[in-house]
């Protein structure tokens, strides 16, 4: 690629793109194997009330180790990968400014908010209007994702977007649906980097 291409807006749009469609590839493994972990607990204490003694030590350790790994793929999806791509994109193309804004605000402060709020709430009353304060910006950063599923489907006339975002709305009280609209929201992606490239 000469070096014109690689400097155009088309090539930068589908940086963006690849860099939100991989940290978006990190959430949906993420969910997965939290998925896992959590049917495989409830399906233990549903065979047998006395379910954490007939587990064993080692399947306990393995459950929750799923679980933990694959928050920690999730998170590192959506910090590393899907956020920096959105505020590139914002960078390129302003119309995705207030959704990319209230994307990365609210879900990098929202965190660092919950991160230290919960250890001073052992210790101080400060630490519960800490935690709500990160609850509310993470919920911000979550419209900012909604938003950003219309604008793209607005600029990128795909309806897959406009489904994703519509089904991140019913994940508000369905979380179950919220794994279905990355899945749309990665397959969309995936047709604008065609699109682009």
């Amino acid at each position: 690629m000469s070096l014109a291409g690689a400097s155009s807006p088309s090539y930068n749009v589908v940086e963006a793109y690849n860099s939100m469609k991989r940290g978006i590839l990190y959430i949906i493994i993420g969910w997965l194997l939290i998925g896992v972990g959590l049917m495989t607990l409830l399906g233990i204490f549903a065979i047998t009330p006395i379910g954490v003694r007939s587990f064993g030590l080692v399947m306990a350790i393995t459950v929750i180790a799923l679980i933990v790994i694959g928050a920690i793929i999730g998170l590192v999806g959506l910090y590393a990968h899907f956020i920096p791509g959105t505020t590139k994109l914002a960078s390129i193309d302003p119309r995705y400014s207030t959704a990319a804004t209230l994307t990365k605000i609210g879900y990098v402060w929202g965190l660092v908010l919950l991160i230290i709020g919960v250890p001073l709430i052992f210790a101080f009353f400060i630490g519960l209007p800490v935690m709500i304060v990160g609850y509310i910006l993470l919920i911000l950063g979550y419209v900012g994702v909604i938003i950003l599923c219309f604008k793209l489907n607005e600029v990128e006339q795909n309806t897959l977007y406009l489904v994703a975002g519509i089904m991140f709305i019913i994940a508000i009280f369905i979380s179950v649906v919220g794994f279905v609209a990355w899945i749309l929201l990665y397959v969309a992606l995936g047709d604008s980097i065609r699109k682009h490239a």
